[in-house]
């Protein structure tokens, strides 16, 4: 091929013999290289003249050798240097005549431009993908059936499950059975191209059921069609628990008030009946009448005591006293002694004799009182309630305590009731209960220096419930 047809070549290109010395170089390439393309400025030089420092240790070392060796080399990346000592990129296409060796240079600017741009949005992409597993979030990809695609660490810290387990199941392995109503119709607005957002309850791999916020947007290929769509899904247990507690306090913020109220009301009738009652136990002769009297007078006492510090809401002044528990708890069944006996209830008591207990009088009888009436309420067809106190076994004085057990043969509770027993405001007696006798009950127990654990059956042959009271007893009276 003559010069004129080379010239007219759009690529570069050089030839060169095997010692590397270039003997033509076309328009095109002196053209790469900034050279006048009417001089012969190029002929003569030795190929590594034209080539950056770094190109031309590369040119010795691996590309001659390698291209002596196979005959021929394709695209090959070389950096040119321009007369103006900047750097130009190129390709390098390169074959072995008898005549030399004759090499096709293509300009690489774009390309480079191109793979970097590339090896940029590759980065980003394995940042966002890092950021994806990484996240604390559930962020999982279902198909447009609602199957399992793609699934990250955080999905698999709040449900539980490995990918390998989920991968290919539907979407209604991670909610709760009564929650798949509302997901399914919150998908099917997906098709319509609208995101959906919802407040669920999701099931892990153990069964446990965890609050979870859920965050849908669709994938969607023309001409509108759902194509997939992503769920990012947010434990949000310990938020719920939260407003839960502040709900919570409300509710009891407007119990204080009320029941100050309620206290400054019912005062002064109390106090008539107080008073009648007085006059009552100064007429009555009748040894068994006047036993009533002092304990409907003790009674009372006590509900005048509730009012005034406003159902526990304003701390008692009152001190605290060594208190007999075996009269404590006779008087207390005493009040139902009437109730258990027309139940069928038979009542048994073993107390150690001369058991007392340093605490506040008065609210070991609320104490007991409630305990009672939960028992009395949990055989209503007949039972036995049994009440025992004695001195716990201690290493030191300093940790001697008296336990108090309540026990009946009652209908029992579930493993759920029981858990929440002691929340204020959950009742199990519908309409008629509060929810707050035990949370109360839980609290003067406290206050006494004591602890209250409860266990409970519901088998039918050794159904009940169990209270043990355990009191800390080394305090001196206030």
């Amino acid at each position: 091929m003559d010069r004129d047809s080379l010239n007219a070549l759009p690529c570069g290109c050089l030839i060169l013999a095997r010692n590397g010395q270039v003997l033509f170089a076309n328009r095109v390439l002196s053209e790469m290289l900034a050279v006048d393309p009417g001089t012969v400025a190029l002929e003569g030089k030795h190929f590594s003249e034209i080539l950056t420092r770094g190109s031309a240790i590369f040119y010795e070392t691996h590309f001659l050798p390698s291209l002596l060796l196979r005959g021929s080399l394709e695209e090959i990346a070389f950096d040119l240097l321009c007369g103006d000592r900047t750097r130009q990129p190129v390709l390098i296409n390169a074959v072995v005549r008898d005549t030399g060796i004759l090499l096709a240079v293509f300009g690489a600017k774009q390309r480079h431009l191109y793979e970097a741009e590339l090896l940029r949005a590759r980065r980003e992409s394995e940042l966002v993908a890092e950021i994806v597993r990484k996240s604390s979030d559930a962020i999982i990809r279902f198909s447009a059936e609602g199957l399992i695609e793609t699934w990250n660490d955080g999905a698999q810290q709040i449900f539980g499950h490995q990918i390998d387990d989920c991968k290919g199941r539907g979407f209604a392995c991670l909610f709760a059975p009564d929650a798949l109503e509302d997901v399914s119709a919150a998908i099917s607005n997906l098709r319509h191209g609208d995101d959906s957002v919802l407040d669920t309850k999701g099931l892990r791999a153990s069964g446990e059921r965890v609050e979870v916020s859920i965050s849908l947007t669709p994938h969607m290929e023309a001409p509108g069609t759902l194509v997939a769509f992503s769920a990012i899904i947010r434990d949000i247990t310990a938020r719920k628990r939260a407003e839960l507690a502040l709900i919570q306090s409300e509710k009891l913020a407007s119990v204080g008030r009320l029941a100050s109220s309620i206290a400054h009301e019912i005062n002064n009738p109390l106090e008539a009946v107080t008073n009648l009652l007085y006059i009552l136990s100064s007429s009555v002769t009748d040894s068994r009448l006047k036993e009533l009297v002092d304990m409907a007078q003790e009674e009372l006492a006590r509900v005048s005591h509730i009012t005034t510090h406003t159902l526990r809401f304003h701390k008692q002044s009152s001190g605290r006293a060594a208190v007999d528990v075996r009269v404590a708890i006779e008087s207390t069944l005493g009040l139902y002694r009437a109730r258990l006996a027309n139940a069928g209830v038979e009542t048994i008591v073993d107390c150690e004799s001369g058991l007392t207990l340093t605490c506040y009088e008065g609210e070991l009888r609320q104490i007991l009182v409630n305990l009672v009436s939960n028992a009395f309420d949990a055989m209503r067809s007949g039972g036995r309630l049994r009440v025992r106190a004695h001195h716990a076994f201690a290493a030191s004085p300093d940790n001697r305590r008296v336990h108090i057990l309540i026990g009946d043969t009652g209908t029992g509770m579930s493993p759920d009731v029981l858990s929440r027993l002691f929340e204020p405001f959950f009742s199990t007696k519908g309409i008629g209960g509060t929810g707050l006798g035990l949370w109360i009950t839980k609290d003067l127990v406290h206050r006494n220096h004591g602890k209250i654990r409860m266990r409970s059956s519901m088998s039918p042959a050794r159904s009940g419930t169990a209270v043990l009271l355990s009191f800390k007893n080394n305090g001196a009276a206030e």
